[in-house]
């Protein structure tokens, strides 16, 4: 029983060792760090200013959509079926569970950068990942600005033809109310404290660098040569699952260890 118990706990530690490091990604797959965002370009630096297209067709200055509050950013595309929905659908939970932050004064922008996205398809999204609250605002770029726009705060992606897939940064961008980049926030499951830090910072105008950034989530899709296809990131699946094995061993371990002592009784 007591070599049971011991297996048992050696192999949860492992594999939450190995997911925590993500080790899950294998050498061979894409290089993450190439979409990664030179932070010291582009904090303190001001987002372009572009036309948006918001859901009722109507068209605004970003800026004007600011209205002097603190502004999260988030670049998607409304027809992503890997982390996109994922990262907005945590933001969302996470704000209507916290009353700080939902009864905060604050923005969340949602802008494709697909130029095939339609109004249609942005309805579309909503509709299955709803409701929202208040703070956010869905819309679209004009084809012509996606470029320029995505560039102006260091935003990479990239479409593979065959795959007929994205390839992007998963990144929450905070600025300030008057457009200055303020901080990156990495991954898809921020915690409450980030974002409450992060809006902070954004009001009052305070730039922050991020000291450590976890590759493993940085980006939607890897690249397996095995297959010579890009498949959805191995870290946003086998981080759950790796939690969720631990949480079973350690359970596993814990009625083990009853049962010996009833045993030894």
């Amino acid at each position: 029983m007591k070599v049971l118990l011991a297996l048992l706990l050696a192999v949860g530690f492992a594999l939450a060792n190995a997911v925590g490091a993500g080790n899950v990604i294998r050498e061979d797959f894409f290089d993450p760090s190439l979409l990664r965002i030179d932070e010291k370009k582009y904090l303190g630096g001001f987002v372009m200013n572009t036309e948006v297209i918001l859901e009722d067709g109507s068209r605004v200055e970003l800026y004007d959509l600011f209205s002097n509050k603190p502004t999260i950013l988030l670049f998607s595309y409304y027809t992503c079926e890997g982390s996109c929905p994922i990262r907005i659908d945590n933001l969302n939970k996470l704000i209507k569970s916290s009353d700080s932050l939902k009864n905060r004064d604050f923005n969340v922008i949602v802008l494709s950068f697909d130029e095939k996205d339609t109004l249609e398809t942005l309805k579309k999204f909503k509709e299955g990942h709803g409701p929202f609250t208040t703070q956010w605002i869905f819309g679209l770029i004009p084809k012509e600005n996606i470029e320029a726009f995505t560039g102006s705060v260091g935003f990479k992606f990239f479409y593979s033809e065959r795959d007929k897939t994205f390839v992007h940064s998963n990144v929450y961008i905070f600025l300030a109310p008057d457009g200055r980049i303020t901080r990156y926030l990495f991954g898809i499951n921020p915690k409450e404290r980030d974002i409450r830090i992060s809006l902070a910072e954004a009001e009052g105008g305070k730039i922050t660098a991020n000291s450590v950034i976890d590759l493993a989530l940085l980006v939607c899709y890897t690249y397996d040569p095995s297959r010579s296809t890009f498949v959805i990131n191995p870290a946003l699946i086998f981080g759950g699952i790796g939690l969720a094995s631990l949480a079973g061993v350690v359970l596993l371990a814990f009625m083990s260890n009853k049962l010996l002592k009833r045993e030894v009784q």
